[in-house]
């Protein structure tokens, strides 16, 4: 069985984190699948998903890392088009857009603190929408 869902909220810029954990274990534990895999996509090339640890100061420490290996520069797409967001195409396509993270009995399998996180890693604000797909029985 395969059900969908569609989360949407408004981004708000570069490092943006959106932490959806409960909505998603809102979303399984609210649906009519027992066990099986949810993946957790963003609809966008211009941001990404990804799981971090909520401890204090994690999301800072995350920014930065993305910032030093992804960093500002003169991008080809930037030349080529009329917006500067070369960036954020590419660190989109390095961390990626999307998690998939298995359950049994209506519970994910996340660490203790391990928290599903939206990364707006664009500098235009605007509507994001995620599509949370669950597969199982």
């Amino acid at each position: 069985m395969i059900d969908t869902k569609r989360l949407t909220f408004e981004s708000h810029g570069p490092f943006d984190m959106v932490n959806l954990t409960d909505e998603i274990n809102d979303i399984v534990r609210n649906g009519f699948i027992e066990s099986g895999i949810v993946n957790v996509y963003s609809h966008g090339s211009t941001s990404a998903i990804v799981t971090l640890g909520s401890e204090d100061g994690i999301e800072e420490d995350f920014a930065r890392t993305v910032e030093n290996m992804v960093p500002e520069g003169n991008y080809k797409h930037d030349e080529k088009m009329d917006h500067k967001n070369g960036v954020s195409h590419i660190r989109s396509g390095v961390l990626g857009t999307s998690v998939t993270i298995p359950f049994t009995k209506k519970r994910m399998y996340l660490g203790m603190f391990q928290q599903i996180f939206f990364v707006d890693l664009d500098y235009i604000k605007r509507e994001r929408e995620i599509i949370i797909q669950i597969v199982g029985e």
